[in-house]
């Protein structure tokens, strides 16, 4: 029997180009960082010129017979493949070719073992013919979640160089095994293997940059990666597929470098924007973060989740009024989607838009009844815009949905003060006395009680325990000033409101505060405090901030 050439008999990729797959939950992307064997169209086959195309046409019967069907496994056309290849094979038992090509078919419909049989026959039958090893190899890798699958790979491969050492394609896919079972040595030998242009290829850069990398060295692996981003085959595959390594392998510079070097090519998809987009934002690199989602933006119609993306990354960069134009547009294109409306009423409260703030999270409510937040946020903003009775409601279902949350009773508690409800409101702040989460809050309204009843050394004592618990925040320094004022304690008093102000120089509290003492002690610095208090006024008072503060509600 002729003994068949590899040319013959190509892999039975290929597949079709799709992002890699990620690291799943506790699975180390060392065991997912490559994904060059789904895409053929990029392997090393390809170099091998294992297709039929641009060899002269077979002379016998079964090579002409086998180039039919060969073409109609490129096609797709596997039924009438598999129905030529038994009738081949009845004629010409055991040829290895035939069986590698049902092999091929095999694969291509996901029978996995019974490929696999298909490919071992044709071994056994010629034992030095190198394409359904590689063919075996390239099965166990797409089947790398099983049990000692690479393992077998590498076995398999390693039979194939045994008599075939220069292989390109088994030294390449080798290597490829060898990184994703952390052989990073290993695997670099076996890509110093490849012949000089294709070590200079994108493949073969990425997984030298990966190896490198894992055995951690950096200066030789970021040189490698400036390769990579300058190399002409420069492939979005390529890239991504080694970004989750050099990630876990504390490289993010290198690996944000490559996939900018892929935006700024042209050759990032929208899933490697947005990863670029997000690996940016963790660094802090927020306009870079912005001019990736920008491109996506640029190459599509626009998503509502670019467009919250982007709202986040602006706000985060303190950019309230680009985040509201994203979300804006989000709005329009997702009316009901609740979670915009949130984060579009709370980015209006920081920007003291209390009517737009109030509509945006009523809207979020209706939508959305349940959720424990939009109701948080919603009532703050009516306690602030001095609707207190209307905020309790609100409240009631956060605390209904969170009850281990004294946040939530703590809201509760204040809505109650504010509405004069001082035994509700203290009922409430004594059922969440002593929890951490809300101390200053609770220590801070209690003392506003006491001083409503004229109980001042009461209220001093509960101003003491708030200014222990939180002594950055002005409330507390602002409070214990209106006290001194009330006990004559003039310098005390003054003491305590030039500390609030230097802590925070436009809040209300503690200026209003300023001004009563220097009007009470006919201070010359009353006229210029007036106007300061004015012009606080007219920006707008926020009693809702503490609330909001206390809860560290995230808009997004």
């Amino acid at each position: 029997m002729r003994v068949p050439t590899v040319e013959g008999c190509p892999p039975f990729g290929p597949k079709p180009l799709r992002p890699p797959r990620q690291p799943s939950r506790g699975e180390s992307s060392n065991t997912t960082i490559i994904g060059f064997i789904r895409h053929a169209a990029r392997s090393f086959a390809v170099f091998l010129g294992l297709a039929l195309s641009g060899r002269a046409a077979p002379q016998d019967p079964i090579d002409q017979q086998l180039s039919r069907i060969l073409k109609q496994i490129q096609s797709g056309d596997l039924r009438d493949a598999r129905s030529g290849l038994l009738q081949a094979l009845a004629q010409t038992p055991g040829d290895p070719r035939i069986f590698n090509l049902l092999g091929v078919v095999e694969a291509q419909e996901n029978n996995f073992m019974a490929a696999q049989s298909d490919f071992e026959k044709a071994i056994k039958a010629a034992p030095r013919f190198s394409a359904p090893y590689i063919n075996l190899g390239r099965l166990y890798q797409e089947r790398s979640n099983e049990p000692h699958a690479l393992e077998n790979a590498r076995t398999t491969y390693t039979k194939l160089l045994a008599f075939e050492p220069a292989n390109v394609e088994a030294n390449y896919q080798a290597a490829v095994v060898e990184h994703r079972l952390g052989l990073f040595t290993q695997s670099l030998q076996h890509l110093s293997r490849l012949p000089a242009d294709a070590q200079g290829r994108s493949p073969a850069l990425a997984l030298r940059c990966a190896d490198l990398t894992g055995l951690g060295r950096v200066a030789e692996a970021q040189k490698t990666a400036k390769q990579l981003a300058a190399t002409q085959d420069l492939a979005e595959t390529d890239v991504v597929s080694i970004v989750p390594g050099l990630i876990e392998h504390h490289s993010e510079e290198m690996a944000l470098d490559l996939l900018q070097s892929l935006a700024s090519r042209g050759l990032a998809s929208p899933h490697s924007l947005h990863r670029l987009a997000a690996l940016a934002e963790a660094r802090g690199q927020f306009q870079q973060a912005r001019d990736a989602l920008e491109k996506d933006l640029q190459s599509e119609a626009p998503g509502v989740p670019v467009l919250t993306q982007l709202a986040r990354i602006s706000y985060r960069a303190h950019d309230l009024d680009g985040a509201l134009g994203y979300l804006a547009r989000a709005r329009d294109l997702a009316p009901e989607n609740a979670a915009v409306h949130f984060f579009f009423g709370v980015i209006c409260i920081e920007q003291k838009l209390p009517p737009e703030a109030k509509k945006s999270l009523s809207e979020a409510v209706r939508l959305d009844p349940t959720n424990p937040y939009y109701n948080y946020a919603l009532g703050a903003v009516l306690v602030g815009q001095k609707n207190p009775d209307e905020a309790t409601p609100y409240f009631r279902k956060y605390v209904k949905s969170k009850p281990e949350d004294p946040r939530g009773r703590f809201a509760l508690g204040v809505a109650y003060y504010e509405a004069s409800q001082p035994d509700l409101a203290r009922q409430e702040f004594a059922a969440i006395a002593g929890r951490p989460e809300t101390r200053f809050g609770v220590e801070l309204y209690l003392s506003r009680l006491a001083i409503d009843n004229e109980q001042l050394d009461e209220a001093l004592k509960h101003l003491k325990n708030a200014l222990a618990a939180n002594p950055v925040a002005p409330d507390g320094y602002a409070e214990s000033g209106l006290v001194h004022i009330r006990r004559n304690e003039f310098a005390a008093a003054e003491k305590d409101l030039e500390h609030a102000v230097k802590l925070a120089p436009d809040h209300y509290l503690s200026n209003l505060r300023l001004l009563m003492l220097y009007q009470r002690t006919k201070d010359p610095r009353a006229a210029a405090q007036s106007e300061r208090v004015d012009q606080l006024r007219k920006a707008g008072e926020q009693k809702e901030v503490l609330l909001m503060r206390s809860l560290e509600i995230r808009p997004y």
